[in-house]
């Protein structure tokens, strides 16, 4: 390039004539025009240095021999290099021929970086030259000797970016400032990190790519690798599946979305939701229409790092999702006070590079928690058992999975009210398990039961434990009227889908869905055994509530676990059994003291959390009158539990015996049901220990046994002993034989 040949335009002509302003074809085109673009520069670089022109006196970026030194040591004024305008149209060209759409481009390289929107001028020159050195290593020697560097190769330096910034852009283009920011995208993310040296000036700076980034460009596709263990990517489908709930919730996620991106506002949009309600399938499905993917983050993994792989493991995150145009989606995220410290300074790296991103966390916005721009939450409910009722038949479809002819699907949605997540989970497991037979994978209602109660099990800690259900209808002995109302309770969670949405009752009663059941009568005659045997027969789990870790002397605690109990219990299908309820279940009174407000005020609180639950709660009690007539007319049920009557005590003292129970032939039962009035729980103690007795001795139960162990059993309930009435009946009824 001699002096008489230094024509700009002709320059530009040789380096880019015939180039036009339509996109990239491939990536070998990409590269060898931005390599041009890279080349035409270096060789105006050189020209400049060669010829000792006075703009190269305003070098800062390369060592200097001592006449140069001399030189730019004296007084000179600014000159203005003539090409730099002609240059900065090819350069505007080249990042115009760069696609709007990149995934239409299949294997561009550059494209996804700097179409970010995230690299100044300055920087998406800074990037081109440490990628030149990675991708082509004429580029060593190249950047070696405009640095004036004593090794005949070297990577691009700070100071050699800005002197070639100058000859196609302005000052106020701002790139001096932009190129020092070290919190900017190309450091945080393109550059690896640098070791500043005692000896080396920050215009020294050597810049060289993150292995990522070269692994990108050289034509590798960004791996998941190590992410996987913290994401996952929910790829988008021209076709989507349809939306079978939480539809009005997606158009309102498609409005806000566009509005935000149409309007360029930054902020947040959170899905509120419990897990498995359905957040993933929207993100998926916004994913469809705006045709990305989306990268789905595990909050709960990624909080469980060290606050330095948390900001390693983010820079991966945002470099997929910034250069594959990615939505990202932080999924569980936890709004426990103790970690929001460490989801704020989360949610300021994220903004810092992406606009708009999605969260999905249980429960709204905390207070403490500030985000730059907007926050949209859009709430997601459980849906219904009519929709739960399709979810069942569109998951078990897709896996090819057929209910056996005992399952009844609207009994199903009845008994357990689970989310579309839980309910994907439980057929695919059921697949495992399932037998086979000439049309394929059935299941039946024994299996559906058994993963179903796996996968709804709840975690109630200290203050609850769950109870066994061994008992059937014919272990438990109850009065006519009573064992009615019980199959009544059993029908009215069997069929509760069927009227509210078959029959329509769903729409009128849009609050208290939940079935409460009392049974009161006195201790011993079998309230724990009648709640043991709905549970069994619904196929639910039933726990025991231990009042005595619920109840508190202090004001608010024990409302504060009785919410507990309730949250945990929310979506586990479980039965709660509050025995001996009396201690919290009292009669409220007058207010004539602080003592007596705070126990009519912890009434309340039971009685709202009882109906807000859409389980079945059972409350036992010995003494009913203590509750009062509102509280009873909000129960579903009252069932009377009696002390039993002779034809029932013979029934239970037949039946508590197993069939391997060795008994003498002489036993008469009869006699201990007319003359010991016991309850069936005494009737039990009695039949243990006579079983033990006998056992002890090494033969048969006989009458001696059950005499000695049924008078115990009125000893020690405080009534006087039985033991001589019940030898002399035996006795006279030998002696009349």
């Amino acid at each position: 390039m001699a002096e008489a040949g230094w024509d700009i335009d002709g320059i530009v002509e040789a380096y880019f004539g015939g180039c036009t302003g339509e996109p990239f074809l491939d990536r070998q085109e990409e590269w060898q025009q931005w390599q041009r673009f890279l080349d035409m520069l270096c060789a105006a670089a050189l020209f400049l240095k060669e010829q000792e022109r006075e703009e190269s006196a305003q070098r800062i970026g390369g060592m200097l021999s001592d006449q140069e030194l001399m030189k730019v040591l004296e007084p000179h004024g600014k000159v203005e290099f003539e090409g730099k305008k002609r240059f900065r149209q090819v350069f505007e060209m080249l990042l115009g021929k760069e696609p709007e759409d990149v995934r239409g481009q299949e294997g561009l390289a550059f494209a996804g970086f700097l179409k970010s929107g995230l690299l100044s001028y300055g920087e998406i020159l800074a990037f081109l030259m440490a990628a030149a050195v990675d991708l082509n290593r004429k580029y060593e020697r190249v950047f070696g000797v405009l640095q004036e560097e004593a090794h005949p190769t070297a990577r691009p330096s700070l100071g050699l970016v800005w002197d070639l910034c100058t000859l196609f852009l302005e000052e106020e283009d701002g790139y001096q400032g932009q190129l020092w920011d070290e919190d900017s995208f190309l450091y945080r993310f393109l550059l690896e990190p640098w070791a500043q040296k005692a000896d080396m000036s920050r215009l020294s700076r050597p810049l060289c790519l993150n292995k990522r980034v070269v692994q990108i460009l050289a034509g590798e596709p960004m791996q998941m690798g190590s992410l996987s263990r913290y994401a996952q990517v929910l790829e988008y489908e021209a076709e989507m599946e349809e939306i079978l709930c939480n539809q009005e919730q997606f158009e309102e996620l498609l409005q806000v979305f566009s509005a935000m991106t149409g309007k360029k506002s930054g902020g947040i949009i959170h899905l509120c939701a419990m897990e498995g309600v359905g957040k993933k399938f929207l993100m998926k499905s916004l994913g469809a229409v705006a045709e990305m993917d989306v990268l789905c983050v595990d909050m709960s993994c990624l909080l469980a790092q060290d606050d330095g792989a948390v900001y390693s493991i983010l820079r991966d995150i945002m470099l997929k999702c910034i250069y594959e145009k990615s939505l990202l989606y932080l999924d569980k995220v936890p709004f426990e006070p103790a970690r929001l410290p460490g989801i704020q300074r989360i949610f300021a790296f994220l903004q810092d590079y992406i606009n708009l991103y999605f969260i999905g966390a249980q429960g709204q916005r905390p207070k403490e928690l500030s985000v730059r721009g907007s926050w949209y939450t859009i709430s997601l409910e459980i849906p219904g058992t009519g929709v739960q009722k399709r979810f069942w038949s569109y998951f078990a479809q897709g896996l090819g999975l057929r209910f056996g002819e005992d399952v009844d699907v609207d009994q199903l949605v009845s008994r357990y009210h689970m989310t579309p997540g839980r309910i994907s989970q439980v057929l695919e497991c059921a697949l495992l398990d399932a037998p086979i037979d000439g049309e394929g994978f059935v299941a039946s209602e024994k299996l559906l039961e058994r993963q179903v109660r796996m996968k709804c099990s709840a975690e109630f800690g200290e203050y609850a434990a769950r109870l066994e259900s061994p008992f059937t209808w014919e272990d438990l002995q109850l009065p006519e009227g009573s064992r009615r109302l019980l199959k009544a309770a059993c029908d009215r969670v069997r069929y509760r889908s069927v009227v509210h949405d078959r029959f329509g009752f769903g729409r009128k009663l849009p609050y208290g869905n939940g079935t409460s059941i009392v049974f009161y009568g006195p201790p011993g005659t079998g309230k724990t055994m009648a709640a043991q045997v709905f549970a069994r027969e619904l196929g639910l789990d039933i726990y025991r509530i231990d009042l005595s870790q619920i109840g508190s002397k202090y004001i608010g605690e024990t409302e504060k676990n009785l919410g507990a109990v309730f949250e945990a219990a929310r979506f586990s299908n479980a039965v709660l059994f509050f025995d001996e309820a009396d201690a919290l279940f009292t009669k409220r009174t007058e207010v004539s003291n602080s003592n007596d407000k705070y126990a009519n005020a912890q009434t309340a609180y039971l009685l709202q959390k009882i109906e807000e639950y859409s389980g079945v709660s059972i409350l036992a009690t010995n003494v009913m009158q203590n509750f009062d007539s509102a509280f009873k007319r909000r129960m579903t049920f009252m069932i009377p539990v009696e002390q039993p009557d002779e034809g029932t005590r013979l029934l239970l003292w037949q039946k508590i015996f197993p069939r391997e129970t060795p008994l003498e032939a002489d036993v008469d039962f009869g006699v201990f049901a007319r003359k010991a009035e016991l309850t069936g729980s005494s009737i039990k103690s009695a039949a243990v220990a006579a079983a033990y007795r006998a056992a002890a001795e090494h033969r048969k139960v006989q009458n001696q046994d059950l005499v000695e162990a049924v008078d115990f059993e009125y000893r020690r309930t405080g009534r006087m002993g039985i033991g001589n009435e019940l030898y002399e009946e035996l006795y006279m009824r030998t002696g009349g034989e």
